[in-house]
């Protein structure tokens, strides 16, 4: 009896164990596979955030708060002028507005002359100036222009549009950081492709982001400002358009006369020396004439 029950014990505890090890081995996929699954999904989410900029313009509520109390308590404003004036002589006036720009450490961007059919100038001219030193520059052309036939000043407050591009600066490099930890850990080609191609698309948009960041802070630390002028001098066609000054056309007239003199003296001088062996046998042969006529007069007259 004993004999017989031997052979089915033995294929029942066969069954169990084989029944014991294909749980383990199901137990062990089904981990693996779901720590794959999720370290996909959590690429997919970080790739697709990256291309569709969900991250990006989506800043924590936090920051928004920080953000804005900076923003409040210094605001980023772009101040731009326009002043058209006239001024009697542009030389003078460049050479004084020069002046004026550096004592305001200001510099020229733009300058724009041309000449009318009187022969005057007009044009214009485009200066940056540290924003501190804007208004002080800006009533300086009172003291150098003849004229200010008109004045605009314009200001725009770009410190809501500044906050917003450091807050998407934030988030990209935010998905930045992450794309980076993922390259790191991945292994399979296609991933490391497909997160190499997110990566730099990323990165492309932060440099864009930082490059409107640097324009306005640019354009907020100097002010802009551009200067319309028209020369207003009398010309007269047909005269020397330098100064009409009395005491300088006097001492013109006086060495010109001089250098005349001096001239005509110099081409005598030339003239008796060169031509001397021609000059001397006809001033003798002019003198003995003359003398000869002379004695035949003062013989006449005693007859």
């Amino acid at each position: 009896m004993y004999r017989k029950g031997l052979p089915f014990l033995l294929i029942f505890t066969l069954i169990m164990l084989l029944a014991a090890c294909s749980g383990e081995d199901s137990t062990e996929e089904s981990t693996s596979e779901s720590n794959l699954d999720r370290a996909n999904d959590s690429m997919n989410t970080v790739a697709e955030d990256a291309s569709k900029n969900g991250l990006a313009d989506a800043p924590e509520e936090s920051e928004n708060v920080t953000e804005q109390t900076e923003a409040q308590q210094e605001r980023m404003m772009i101040y731009e002028a326009h002043i058209d004036l006239e001024t009697k002589d542009f030389d003078k006036f460049q050479q004084k507005l020069q002046t004026q720009m550096n004592e305001h450490e200001a510099y020229m961007v733009e300058t724009n002359v041309q000449k009318t059919e009187r022969g005057n100038r007009q044009g214009h001219i485009r200066i940056r100036v540290p924003q501190p030193n804007f208004e002080d520059l800006l009533s300086g052309f009172e003291t150098i222009s003849d004229q200010i036939k008109s004045r605009n000043v314009n200001s725009r407050d770009v410190t809501k549009n500044y906050v917003d591009l450091e807050s998407r600066l934030k988030a990209k490099e935010k998905i930045e950081g992450r794309l980076l930890s993922f390259l790191e850990e991945a292994s399979a080609t296609e991933d490391l492709v497909e997160i190499s191609q997110d990566l730099e698309r990323v990165q492309s948009d932060i440099e864009s982001l930082k490059g409107e960041m640097n324009y306005l802070e640019n354009q907020s630390d100097f002010s802009t400002i551009t200067v319309s002028f028209t020369e207003t001098k009398v010309l007269v066609g047909g005269v020397d358009q330098g100064d009409l000054n009395t005491w300088e056309r006097t001492k013109q007239a006086f060495f010109n006369s001089i250098n005349g003199i001096v001239n005509v003296a110099s081409w005598l001088f030339v003239a008796a020396i060169g031509y001397s062996p021609i000059l001397v046998p006809v001033i003798l042969i002019a003198l003995a004439i003359w003398i000869w006529l002379r004695k035949k007069k003062s013989e006449s007259n005693e007859k």
